[in-house]
């Protein structure tokens, strides 16, 4: 499939220097999403990824104020991403809960090379927002992050998906919330079954943890609904 160009959405209060408009920005992107994925959240620095990188902090520091910055910046470009690509998907679907249904796995199943540059790993980045996304909404600053618009690329999606709910029921008295809920399910579903098992009712670390969080989804969708 042939690249799509595609300008992402993302509060231009996330960064310092917007790092899509020149080659050093998109290197650091690029290098955070494999450091990040090689380290995890807690042991990244900006030292660390100035090394990586073969660059400097100071260099790093004149786009990114700090590194929840940066995650913060990665994962409203993901969602920005996802919210496009789950438009793509269900264009031609009228059925609702068929709509519904492919919602779902375009939440699981990642991003699409066509809408992702060569620069971003979308697997990585994915890995990420699944181990991390909710390091992003849960800080002590969030009302003061939340009225700067960082998250409102996760909103346009939770609005898109609950839209889609009332379509399958009207008088569903919860459409946010289910939605939120489905979204957040899509991450945490895979992390605990390729990580904690037991927290779900499938004990095989074995198993296609993508495939089996559209399954676990999809049949509580259908008892709700």
């Amino acid at each position: 499939m042939p690249q799509i160009n595609i300008i992402v959405d993302i509060s231009d209060k996330l960064y310092l220097r917007n790092p899509v408009e020149t080659d050093l920005g998109k290197r650091i992107i690029e290098y955070s999403i494999l450091l990040l994925d090689e380290i995890g959240f807690e042991d990244l620095n900006f030292k660390k990824l100035a090394k990586h990188m073969d660059s400097t902090e100071a260099s790093i520091y004149r786009y990114f104020e700090n590194k929840y910055m940066l995650l913060a910046y990665l994962v409203s470009w993901y969602w920005d991403i996802i919210h496009f690509t789950l438009l793509i998907d269900i264009r031609n679907i009228k059925e609702p809960k068929k709509k519904l249904a492919q919602c779902v796995k375009t939440l699981v199943n990642s991003l699409d090379d066509s809408t992702t540059p060569k620069y971003i790993d979308q697997e990585k980045l994915h890995n990420i927002v699944v181990e991390n996304a909710a390091k992003v909404y849960h800080t002590k600053k969030v009302d003061a992050l939340n009225k700067e618009g960082f998250y409102r690329n996760y909103k346009k999606i939770v609005k898109r998906i609950s839209e889609i709910i009332l379509e399958i029921d009207c008088d569903f008295k919860y459409p946010t919330a289910l939605a939120t809920n489905i979204i957040e399910q899509s991450l945490d579903s895979e992390y605990y079954l390729d990580h904690l098992p037991s927290l779900t009712d499938h004990k095989s670390r074995n198993a296609d943890s993508k495939m089996e969080t559209i399954k676990i989804i999809t049949y509580m969708i259908d008892r709700i609904l």
